[in-house]
C-alpha cells in the first residue's frame, strides 16, 4: 500500500491500467451519534459487474463512473443508493477543483489553513425514493508528510482529511418516508486508487477510523497474496501530528454471514503507550464481498481510558468476481443507461436490499 496524505494528489489519476478503480470517500457521523452516512464518488466502479465482463472481454479503456450514498439512523438504513453511468457522465474541473458523477457532486475550496468541501446530492430513484441537499464539511490541511509510505504496491491510499466538520442538511425520500436530517457532526475523507484488480492486491481488507475527543483512530489490516500489512495510528484533531503509532493486531470473533463471507468482529492493536479494542456492533451493509458495521473502540492511552464510536469495513474482493452473487448485485446497483431492475422499481421491495 502506498499512503499519502497530499493534497497534490487529489485530483483524478490521468490514467487507469486494466482493471483499474479509482474512488473519493467520505464518511460522517452526528455529534449524538444517531445519523451516520456514506457518500463515495467512483471514477470507475470496481465492484460492477459490466467493468468486470468488459475486462473478460478484453474492453479495458471505458470507465464506470459511480456513486453510492447510505444514511443511517440508530444503526438501521434510511436511505440507500448505488448508481453507474456511462464514461461521460464523469467529469472533473481542475480549475474548479469540482467533480460530478450523473447530477451528483462535490468540490474542494481551499481557505486559509482549512480545506473546505461541498456534497451536492440529487438523486430520484426508480422505486420512488430520493435524496436532495448538501453537506458542508471543513477541516484542517493535513501535514503533506503525516503519513508516508511508499512500495511497489498497485493501490495508492491518500487520508487527505483523517478529522473533519459537516453540517449536513438533507431531505430524503426513504424507508422512513419524508424526512429532513439536519445535523452538525464530525467525519472523515480519503482518495483511492488502484492500479489492477484489487482481488490481485490483496485477499481481504480491514479497515476504520473512530473520532475521540483529542485524536482520531484510522487503521486498516490488509491479508496480502503471502504476507500481512498493518497500519494504524492516533492522530490529533488538526491533522497535523501522528501521536501514536500502533504496530501490533490480533482479530477475533469470526463470524459468516448467509453468503459465507467470513471477517472478525474484535480488533485489538497494540503500542508501547497504547491498546486499541474494536468491537463491532450494528451490521449497517451486508453482502457477498463487502460488509459496514458501527463499532465501539476502547483505547488505553498514556493510562488514561478513552470512547468512541464509528465506522469500520470489510472487504473481500475475490468474491466480487463470482458470477453467482450478480444477480444479488443487480438488485442494488442500477445502471443508468439501463432499465432498472424489476426490484429496484419496487418501493416495498426494494428497501429489502438495504
Amino acid at each position: 500500500m502506498n499512503i499519502t496524505t497530499d493534497f497534490k494528489h487529489s485530483s483524478p489519476s490521468k490514467s487507469l491500467s486494466e482493471g483499474g478503480y479509482e474512488w473519493w470517500y467520505f464518511d460522517g457521523q452526528s455529534r449524538e451519534g444517531d445519523f451516520h452516512f456514506v457518500i463515495i464518488f467512483y471514477k470507475s466502479n470496481p465492484f460492477s459487474t459490466k467493468y468486470i465482463e468488459n475486462l473478460t472481454d478484453g474492453i479495458v479503456d471505458v470507465l464506470h463512473p459511480a456513486i453510492s450514498v447510505s444514511v443511517y439512523h440508530k444503526g438501521k438504513p434510511v436511505y440507500y443508493s448505488f448508481l453507474e453511468f456511462g464514461e461521460p457522465d464523469f467529469s472533473w474541473d481542475e480549475q474548479e477543483m469540482e467533480l460530478k458523477v450523473g447530477g451528483d457532486l462535490f468540490n474542494y475550496r481551499p481557505k486559509e489553513n482549512k480545506l473546505l468541501i461541498n456534497i451536492e446530492l440529487d438523486q430520484k430513484l426508480a422505486s420512488g425514493h430520493g435524496i436532495q441537499g448538501t453537506l458542508k464539511g471543513e477541516g484542517r490541511w493535513s501535514n503533506p508528510r503525516l503519513i508516508h509510505s511508499e512500495s511497489n504496491d498497485r493501490h495508492a491510499w491518500n487520508l487527505l482529511l483523517p478529522h473533519m466538520d459537516w453540517e449536513v442538511d438533507l431531505a430524503v425520500e426513504g424507508k422512513k418516508g419524508s424526512q429532513n436530517i439536519n445535523f452538525l457532526g464530525i467525519g472523515y475523507h480519503d482518495h483511492n486508487t488502484g492500479q489492477e484488480p484489487m482481488k490481485e492486491s490483496f485477499r481481504d481488507w480491514y479497515w476504520g477510523r473512530y473520532h475521540f475527543k483529542d485524536f482520531t483512530l484510522v487503521y486498516y489490516l490488509m491479508q496480502k497474496h503471502g504476507e500481512e500489512q498493518m497500519e494504524a495510528w492516533l492522530i490529533d484533531q488538526n491533522n497535523k501530528t501522528v501521536l501514536e503509532y500502533l504496530t501490533d493486531s490480533e482479530l477475533s470473533d469470526f463470524g459468516r454471514n448467509l453468503f459465507g463471507l467470513r471477517s472478525a468482529r474484535k480488533i485489538e492493536l497494540k503500542s508501547n503507550q497504547a491498546t486499541v479494542n474494536i468491537q463491532y456492533r450494528n451490521k449497517i451493509d451486508d453482502g457477498p464481498f463487502y460488509q459496514r458495521f458501527i463499532g465501539d473502540s476502547i483505547i488505553k492511552y498514556k493510562d488514561q481510558v478513552f470512547a468512541a464510536h464509528g465506522v469500520s469495513e470489510y472487504i473481500y474482493p475475490k468474491n466480487i468476481y463470482n458470477e453467482m452473487f450478480w444477480p444479488l448485485v443487480h438488485m442494488r446497483l442500477r445502471f443508468m443507461k439501463k432499465k432498472p431492475h424489476w426490484v429496484q422499481k419496487s418501493p416495498l421491495m426494494y428497501p429489502w436490499t438495504w
